[in-house]
């Protein structure tokens, strides 16, 4: 049955609000684990500067995509409180995240790169919200289009679609080990060359790279309207975080294992 409510302690709880809340506990469990795991090369004033400066980016630019995500449906709505104060988009928290932290860098002088520690929080944390956007059904508006395959859900409008929240649940799963091998890989050694190596800052550009790079195909088969050149508005803005991570995208193609897999791939 959807929408999919929770019984906690008697009481019925919002699945959505549920899971949105144990995504934040589990990532940042993951990212105090992963700090004392790795190390932490940003003192602590300047680590809840920039945690300050991607929360107040993140609230700003969820909003902000999601009244962009369908412009006409929004001006119908300028007196609809309710619509205006509901609704985000992740790909919004991420990009304008990205970009208030960016700003703050340079405003501040801070030269090093500080998202490698919340690459793989925020895959678990996205991955757990999303068992909330699936429960919850037509109202979350994460579903995807009609589709006859065998594993499309019916959210109780009588309509297959495509599950597209365990589409992405299953992505970001995947995603994590991956994630924790850059970890690793990184080094600070001043003597090796970081043309053969991933360095810091790659942890978080590869989250970056790979989930907006999913959210722009997985989107097609979402029932969000097209605002130019048949892309909607998460896409373009997507397209645009790639763009900027373009020329690392360039360097990893260039490292000796992208170099060796391509052989392979093309022997």
């Amino acid at each position: 049955m959807f929408p999919h409510y929770l019984n906690l302690w008697g009481k019925q709880v919002s699945s959505h609000l549920a899971f949105e809340v144990l995504g934040y506990a589990i990532a940042l469990g993951a990212y105090l684990v992963l700090r004392r795991r790795f190390g932490d090369h940003i003192a602590a004033p300047t680590r809840w500067s920039v945690v300050a400066g991607a929360t107040a980016g993140g609230a700003i630019g969820a909003k902000l995509l999601f009244l962009l995500e369908d412009p006409q449906l929004t001006i119908h709505n300028l007196h609809n409180a309710a619509y205006l104060a509901g609704g985000k988009t992740i790909v919004g928290a991420l990009a304008f995240g990205l970009l208030f932290v960016e700003v703050l860098k340079k405003y501040i002088g801070l030269s090093q790169s500080t998202g490698d520690l919340y690459a793989i929080p925020l895959s678990l944390g996205i991955a757990v919200g999303r068992i909330g956007c699936f429960l919850t059904g037509l109202s979350d508006n994460t579903h995807g289009t009609r589709t006859s395959l065998p594993w499309a859900v019916d959210f109780g409008d009588g309509v297959p679609r495509h599950p597209t929240q365990l589409y992405e649940i299953a992505f970001l799963v995947a995603l994590i080990p991956i994630l924790y091998f850059v970890m690793l890989s990184i080094s600070d050694e001043k003597d090796r060359d970081a043309r053969t190596r991933f360095v810091c800052g790659d942890a978080f550009k590869v989250f970056m790279v790979a989930y907006m790079t999913f959210r722009l195909f997985c989107d097609f088969i979402k029932p969000y309207p097209r605002v130019f050149l048949g892309l909607g508005g998460i896409q373009w803005a997507c397209l645009l975080v790639l763009l900027y991570y373009s020329k690392d995208v360039g360097r990893w193609l260039r490292l000796p294992g992208a170099q060796r897999w391509l052989r392979w791939k093309h022997a």
